[in-house]
């Protein structure tokens, strides 16, 4: 009885190496893939880029950069609602291209407040989105080690 059992064994075993011998390899990656998650900011992003059907231009580095709020000198920047213009809007996000998401919570809650029209807001939140795509696509890479 062991006898049968220990070649069942190596005939199993001798199976087993020939199956792994004749399988194909999987394709090995020679980069690895970002172990970040995609952040609900940048799914909101994105949610504003599909209202103003320009998706396809937001750059795959937005899914790491996008951030809730907006930034110190936001407020400085932006002191009035004179100071509030398409043309001002667009270049700032260019350089703070991550506060898309909260330039439209602020826009949303200036709306409700009466001071801007929907029509403005949607103009400075469309104002704010290609000024951060641009800036986006302008990141600078790292340098190599």
């Amino acid at each position: 009885m062991q006898r049968v059992l220990i070649l069942i064994s190596i005939v199993l075993l001798a199976g087993c190496s020939s199956m792994n011998a004749s399988q194909k390899k999987l394709p090995v990656e020679v980069l690895e893939s970002n172990p970040k998650k995609v952040s609900s900011s940048y799914e909101q992003y994105m949610t504003i880029a599909e209202y103003f059907t320009i998706q396809a231009e937001v750059p795959y580095i937005a899914q790491f950069r996008v951030k809730e709020g907006l930034p110190e000198d936001f407020k400085q920047t932006f002191a009035s609602l004179s100071d509030l213009t398409p043309t001002a809007v667009l270049n700032y996000f260019q350089k703070n291209p991550e506060y898309v998401v909260g330039m439209q919570n602020y826009l949303n809650s200036i709306i409700r407040a009466g001071y801007i029209s929907h029509a403005t807001g949607k103009q400075l939140l469309l104002s704010a989105l290609k000024g951060s795509i641009n800036g986006l696509n302008t990141t600078t890479l790292p340098t190599a080690e």
